[in-house]
């Protein structure tokens, strides 16, 4: 591979690289901007006059940014429905819950299927002065992809992420929901208080929890709290936990056993995933083994032999 090559390739990882940072890193202060605006305005008591007009500066920036992100984000949104349930659910279950999450995801989208892959192949082609088209083609095509996919690739691990940490943390919240219920606690403030011991070990955790006391306080019904909390979280376990709940309070049986029960099942559950993983282990290591170890033992049992009778036939 040529010089010229190589530094194609590597620009175009670069300019990927510095594009993509400077869109996280906008968003994420305009997160913090739009917020502490908000802060300052709601105890600015000070100036008055003064501070109607930089608020009204701002808010044309921020109206500005609004409308850059809203026609990006066109762009990518699917045809029809992407304003959904099942959809705004995804965000949710990642742990994205911002009003504007779902515009500048899309966004993104955008500049990482469109502009970014546009923008390497004017490098390449008047930057460079590389008249390979099919290398260019090729290098448009795979940043295009990456683009598209990367985002999505990220929102599944975040989902995936808060599901394990659901799953490692929900049988100590049973146990602790178990000794709250035996001391007399009802199951509301028994779900408060351990939302607020949890968060200590799990911040996700408490925080879902804490969404459950509040839902109930609202009058949303703690059947409805409980199967939003299924929902939020994508875990079979989760879903199950709540189901128990719900027909626990349906039928008046025993909380605090139903409790119980839940969490050594859960238990056994998380053994049965540690033993399966295991017994995957020799399997998995199967393919190093053949491919870097053996071959490795091989030289050393037979170079010293092989050595020795290359020597004996040159002296012949």
């Amino acid at each position: 591979m040529s010089s010229l090559n190589i530094l194609a390739i590597v620009s175009i990882a670069l300019v990927f690289l510095a594009v993509s940072l400077l869109i996280i890193g906008g968003g994420r202060l305009g997160q913090e901007w739009l917020q502490a605006r908000r802060l300052a305005h709601a105890v600015k008591k000070v100036a008055p006059v003064q501070a109607a007009r930089d608020d009204n500066a701002k808010s044309g920036t921020a109206r500005r940014v609004a409308t850059v992100m809203e026609s990006l984000s066109r762009l990518s949104v699917p045809k029809e429905g992407w304003q959904g349930d099942q959809v705004r659910l995804r965000f949710i279950q990642a742990g994205l819950r911002g009003e504007t999450i779902a515009r500048n995801y899309y966004a993104i989208k955008t500049v990482g299927t469109v502009l970014v892959p546009a923008l390497i192949g004017l490098v390449m082609y008047y930057g460079y002065r590389y008249d390979d088209l099919f290398i260019i083609g090729t290098c448009i095509f795979v940043a295009s992809a990456m683009g598209y996919y990367v985002p999505d690739y990220i929102l599944k691990m975040r989902t995936n992420k808060r599901v394990k940490e659901m799953r490692e943390v929900l049988p100590d919240l049973i146990d602790l929901l178990v000794i709250c219920t035996e001391s007399g606690l009802a199951l509301d403030q028994s779900i408060n208080r351990v939302a607020h011991e949890i968060i200590r070990n799990s911040r996700m955790v408490g925080e879902e929890f804490h969404l459950v006391t509040l839902e109930i306080r609202a009058g949303a019904g703690r059947p409805t709290a409980l199967r939003n909390l299924a929902l939020r979280v994508k875990l079979d376990d989760l879903s199950n936990f709540a189901s128990m709940l719900i027909q626990a309070d349906k039928f008046g049986t025993s909380i605090a056993e139903a409790l119980r029960i839940q969490s050594e099942v859960m238990r056994v559950r998380r053994m049965q995933r540690a033993e399966e993983m295991a017994a995957k282990i020799p399997t998995k290591m199967l393919l190093p083994l053949i491919l870097c170890i053996f071959p490795v033992l091989m030289l050393v049992m037979l170079g010293p032999a092989v050595i020795q009778l290359l020597g004996a036939f040159e002296d012949m």
